[in-house]
């Protein structure tokens, strides 16, 4: 590995926690404390063998695990190449004017001594509506959406009223900001409320409590603030209020978050002051004091909810996809400002300022903007132009620095911002902030890296972006470009991110096509998460509520289903579907609920299952997304998701993209990163179970990704046989276990590994796998011993006559030689190979051997009664896989015609149903009947017949009792309804599980008592059984 990798970061630490950061990239990682000594380590020593075999010599733990875990934080560490970076020049370009603020009036009805313009009555120079009307014309066709009124006071301006009305009523998709000092809004409450107050924003000044506001604004003005506030407070307008921060109420900054929850408003801003204007330089506060206030007020707001929006916008930036440069301002670019006379400056804060001024509104908007010297200058300056930003580390996070406070205080717009070393603080506390290592495993680990948080995503496709002006922080979350997406997905369905999984048509004939129309999705967790009658589920992100409604029915009446989205317009949809899908299922278990993925709300330890289909992918903080599943699922439960992936980090073009992230694209996880993070959140057993190409974007290919994983469960540990290929395996515990080595392993993981491992039962034998025995010296597992000596009293108790020997014969194909069997168009008569009787044949093999039905299943029709009169088994599935396991039951054959009817029968009685031995065996009597082959020369099936019989027996049908009759017939219609839904060979395990848990659901309707079948049905015979449909078997995991 070159270790070039980790010499071109630097390390930089606050809080006692160290932060990576990638300059040139930009890039950061936190590592945990183990992982730092690590890489000072590879950085000292410059050779990653020997600072990794240095860490294992200390180590003190599991050596093995120690290793994995060194590998794999050093193989995920970033790494990137990136080309010479040329400046933002040379690859933005002026695509649209995103935001046009106005400087409506000079006049101000107060003479604040901080003021930057130093506005009072006195200054009158105010734009007229028919300038305005024009102006808001021009920048609307420029792209503009977003308008800004400032002064002076916007509201002393005489037509006002008619200004907002103009920006928000003559436009449909405008919004309107205006920056005042409140103290007039009362006398426009009526017109307000004919505003669409959804996108009316108003900022409004305080300077602190009422003491510090009165000596900079006049005896009297905070209580008329205060009471003004009142006044709009009924309506639906969002407010800020906003405190220029300085040397005489620096202290009072925690106490506006206790005046803006006090008036139900939900946030602060602090404008960090000009030396200019009525401000002198004594008022100035230095960045580590500002910084020290900041983050204590922090804590507050917090507490009461309160959002501080400089923190927010700097949250924006930090969590910002890896590689994204935030160069300078967006002054010039998409921010332009218009004074009171009509001239045009860069940002509001230069207003008035002549070497800022760029133009007049005379040459129009758009020609200044694309053509004024002024701004073509300023369009050019780059961080890479100026040595003291260049020598920042965390130049391209922060931005450079603000170009209004670098002008004003050294008469550039790049090198002399006074606040950069209060932005790098902001940065680095955010980021050791976020960074929390809630895991503690004592290996290496990445605690956080950029973009596990993802708070913006619609910058521009060349990877540079620009940070807003200080007056107002205005930030389009993630949160909201995905819920504008779906929003409109939700009204009008979208081809383009439709699932591309189709579903068996049997679990999605209870749902409404309206929801299928809309399942947005690139899998099938519901179907992959082998649900389990009365098992807690909850979909996040369930849209309009497909995978729910299939969930819904899989576990069962006593089971129960919430579905989370953050989408009115998408629970409205799921709603409207949910009376119809209870309806037709019988019963109402689904509940939907509005929430986000990173607070879901559902109860601690709630989920058996929690499922997701390509949703986890637009997550704000994936990372806290995890740990949410983590925390509603019970111990031992599971979450199953399908999501979008990458092999290799997406340029900043595909990730910053807004489309993109609709579409479940650019906020796709590195997949070995997502492994890591599962594992850090404290998840287990964690294992990849589909994956198939989604997408390619750009030329960066994408991968549809089903995955697992466990919340840990204090479980028994069961002996355990690995048998390869490999020459061990570790555990996620550390533990090695050895091939061909007896090891114990906790149950629950043992379970998940399925096949690949053997689960040793109390005699050896590997109870997990359903494998014929050939071997002369073969001793029957525990389920089998049980049967056969039932058989053994069978015998003995002389109930029965002599029961002859059965010759040796195969489990599959022919029972004579093993070889396939060939089924007859016409039946003919042939000897049996077995008893010597002609019999009509069907079918015969390759060798032309014949078996007749009474030879085929002679001894086990004995060994299923007796079983199934001396059981107390509840369960169906599991009784039936327990008479499966016994040598007399062939892989397939009419053996299975009368083993359901004997099982259904049986297991009624152990839950408590009438029945009697002579109930037992008439069902298994009358299952007999029905002959090998029925499947497909009678159009029937012989596992549905036979629960047609059961259910003759158990409602005490006969052919003149109507209403039975109908019941019964119904009964098997539907069972071979489901079962003809797949076209596949027949498969006696598969369309045996099929009957039994339609039996039971069934039973719901027709029994007194509800039939079960929650047992496993995980196919495990698929080597064995060569008709075998593969991956489209609904038992094949």
């Amino acid at each position: 590995m070159e270790i070039e990798k980790f010499l071109k970061w630097e390390r930089l630490e606050l809080r006692n926690k160290a932060v990576y950061i990638d300059p040139e990239a930009p890039n950061w990682v936190v590592p945990n404390q183990i992982g730092d000594k690590l890489l000072k380590q590879i950085r000292q020593s410059r050779s990653v063998e020997k600072a990794t075999n240095a860490y294992l010599f200390s180590f003190n733990g599991n050596k093995n695990m120690g290793l994995i875990r060194a590998e794999q934080f050093i193989s995920l560490f970033p790494d990137s190449k990136e080309d010479s970076y040329p400046g933002r020049g040379r690859l933005l370009k002026l695509n649209q004017l995103k935001e046009c603020w106005l400087h409506i009036t000079d006049r101000c009805n107060l003479s604040c001594r901080h003021c930057l313009f130093s506005c009072s009555g006195k200054t009158l120079t105010t734009l007229s509506i028919d300038t305005i009307r024009r102006c808001v014309d021009e920048a609307y066709r420029l792209g503009t959406r977003l308008f800004y009124l400032t002064g002076g006071e916007p509201f002393t301006h005489p037509q006002i009223d008619e200004i907002c009305r103009l920006i928000l009523t003559g436009y449909d998709d405008t919004d309107l900001v205006i920056l005042t000092n409140g103290l007039l809004l009362s006398r426009h409450v009526e017109k307000l409320k004919q505003l669409p107050l959804g996108r009316l924003h108003l900022q409004i000044s305080i300077d602190g409590t009422r003491e510090s506001h009165d000596q900079y604004r006049g005896n009297g003005t905070y209580d008329k603030l205060t009471e003004n506030i009142a006044s709009i407070s009924a309506l639906n307008i969002h407010k800020t209020l906003a405190m220029a921060v300085h040397s005489e109420n620096v202290m009072q900054m925690s106490n506006i978050v206790d005046i803006a929850a006090g008036y139900n408003i939900s946030e602060v801003h602090y404008l960090w002051l000009f030396v200019f204007g009525n401000a002198t330089s004594k008022m100035f506060v230095p960045p580590d004091q500002l910084y020290h206030h900041l983050v204590e007020t922090k804590k507050k707001a917090a507490q009461k909810g309160i959002v501080i929006d400089n923190i927010r916008n700097m949250e924006s930036q930090i969590y910002s996809s890896s590689g994204t440069k935030y160069d300078l301002g967006n002054a010039g670019w998409e921010s332009l400002a218009i004074g009171p006379d009509g001239s045009i400056y860069p940002t509001p804060a230069l207003i008035g300022n002549k070497k800022a001024l760029s133009g007049h509104i005379d040459e129009s908007i758009e020609t200044v903007w694309r053509h004024s010297p002024a701004l073509s200058q300023l369009r050019s300056i780059s961080i890479i132009d100026d040595d003291a930003y260049m020598k920042n580390p965390l130049r391209y996070l922060v931005g450079g620095g603000d170009i209004d406070h670098s002008f004003y205080a050294g008469n550039t717009f790049t090198g002399h911002d006074p606040y950069i070393d209060l932005y790098n603080k902001m940065a680095l506390w955010l980021i050791t902030h976020a960074a929390l290592d809630k895991n503690k495993t004592g290996f290496p680990k990445i605690l956080m890296k950029m973009g596990d948080r993802l708070l913006q995503c619609d910058h521009n496709s060349t990877g540079v972006a620009l940070t807003h002006s200080n007056c107002v922080l205005n930030v389009s979350s993630t949160r909201q470009v995905v819920g504008d997406f779906y929003s409109e997905a939700a009204i009008d369905p979208n081809t383009d991110i439709a699932n591309p999984v189709c579903y068996p048509k049997s679990e999605i004939s209870h749902i409404p096509q309206s929801a299928r129309i809309r399942s947005y999705g690139c899998g099938s967790p519901v179907l992959d998460a082998d649900l389990q009658k009365n098992e807690v589920v909850v979909d996040l992100g369930s849209g309009a509520g497909m995978e729910c409604f299939i969930a819904a029915r899989q576990v069962g009446k006593n089971g129960h289903v919430y579905g989370i989205d953050m989408l009115d317009h998408m629970l409205i949809r799921a709603n409207q579907s949910l009376e119809s899908v209870a309806e037709k299922i019988g019963y109402k278990n689904i509940e939907f609920r509005k929430g986000f993925l990173e607070s879901i709300p559902v109860d601690d330890n709630t989920a058996d299952v929690v499922i997701s289909n390509c949703v986890i992918n637009l997550s704000e903080d994936k990372r806290k997304t995890f740990s949410e599943i983590l925390r509603i699922l019970k111990p031992g439960g599971r979450l199953v998701i399908s999501d979008v992936v990458t092999d290799s980090p997406p340029p900043p073009e595909i990730s910053n993209d807004e489309q993109l992230r609709g579409e479940c694209i650019s906020g796709a996880m590195l997949q070995p990163y997502l492994t890591s993070m599962l594992e850090n959140c404290g998840f287990n057993n964690i294992q990849f179970l589909k994956r198939f190409f989604y997408r390619e974007v750009k030329n960066h290919p994408f991968f549809s990704l089903t995955y697992t994983a466990c919340k840990p469960k204090n479980d028994i540990e069961v002996p355990i046989i690995y048998p390869g290929p490999f020459a061990a395996v570790i555990t996620d515990d550390g533990k090695l276990v050895i091939r061909g080595h007896n090891t114990m392993l906790d149950q629950g993981t043992a379970r998940q590994c399925n096949d690949q491992i053997f689960i040793l039962d109390a005699a050896g034998n590997a109870s997990n796998i359903n494998a014929e025995n050939t071997c002369a010296c073969f001793q029957a597992p525990v389920e089998e011993v049980r049967a056969t000596a039932l058989l053994v009293n069978i015998l003995d108790s002389g109930s029965i006559g002599a029961i002859h020997p059965v010759p040796d014969r195969f489990a599959s194909g022919c029972m004579v030689c093993g070889t396939p069997l060939t089924y007859l168009e016409n039946d003919r008569q042939k000897k049996c190979a077995f008893c010597g009787i002609v019999k009509a044949a069907n079918a015969v093999c390759e060798n032309n051997h014949f078996v007749c039905d009474d030879c085929h299943s002679s001894s086990a029709t004995d060994i299923v009664r007796h079983i199934c009169v001396n059981t107390d088994e509840t369960d169906m599935i599991d009784l039936f896989n327990m008479i499966r396991c016994h040598p007399s039951i062939p892989l397939h054959g009419p053996e299975y015609h009368f083993i359901v009817p004997g099982v259904i029968v049986a297991t009624y009685r152990n839950l408590g149903g009438q029945v009697s031995d002579n109930d037992i065996q008439t069902a298994i009597d009358r299952g007999k009947t029905i002959p090998g082959g029925v499947c497909a020369f009678w159009g029937g099936c012989g596992a549905a017949l036979g629960t047609g019989a059961a259910f003759a027996v158990l409602l005490k049908g006969n052919p003149i009792k109507a209403s039975e009759r109908k019941m019964v017939q119904q009964i098997t219609g539907t069972i071979i309804n489901k079962i003809n839904k797949l076209e596949a060979a027949r498969c006696c395990q598969r369309e045996t599980w099929t009957a039994l848990k339609t039996a039971a659901e069934l039973s719901m309707q027709y029994l007194e008592i509800p039939l079960r079948a929650d047992g496993a049905t995980h196919c495990t015979q698929q080597s064995k059984n060569k008709e075998c449909m593969g991956k489209g078997c609904p038992y094949i995991k």
